[in-house]
């Protein structure tokens, strides 16, 4: 006999949608500030876009500082999973960003751009 909803299970387990496992895996990604792997290297220029339409108002145009603390030399003050945390999980008056319009993608770019302001 034909089931469609059955059909239907099938293929979100198939593809991994509605597995406790991942989505486990995805809460606790979420609680230790962890970005999911995701493929190909970091894009400096998206990270640049991202930062002056997001983070520039505050943190000044060239990571100078403003009304936020300066992003210039991040790198030596912050590890990759630190910034990361800051950015899921913001303190202070800093706005929350994350998981829109800042997502995943667009969280390892941003990232990149931060550590290499001098």
């Amino acid at each position: 006999m034909f089931h469609p909803h059955l059909i239907a299970v099938g293929l979100l387990a198939a593809i991994g949608l509605g597995s406790p496992a991942r989505a486990q895996d995805s809460d606790a990604a979420a609680a230790t500030g962890a970005v999911p792997a995701i493929a190909g290297e970091p894009d400096l220029a998206k990270g640049r876009r991202a930062y002056q339409r997001n983070c520039a108002v505050c943190h000044g145009p060239r990571g100078e500082g403003g009304l936020g603390p300066p992003m210039q030399g991040l790198a030596t003050r912050l590890s990759a999973d630190e910034i990361t945390r800051q950015l899921k999980s913001p303190r202070g008056s800093m706005p929350r960003l994350y998981p829109a319009p800042i997502d995943d993608r667009l969280l390892l770019d941003l990232q990149a751009y931060l550590l290499q302001l001098r």
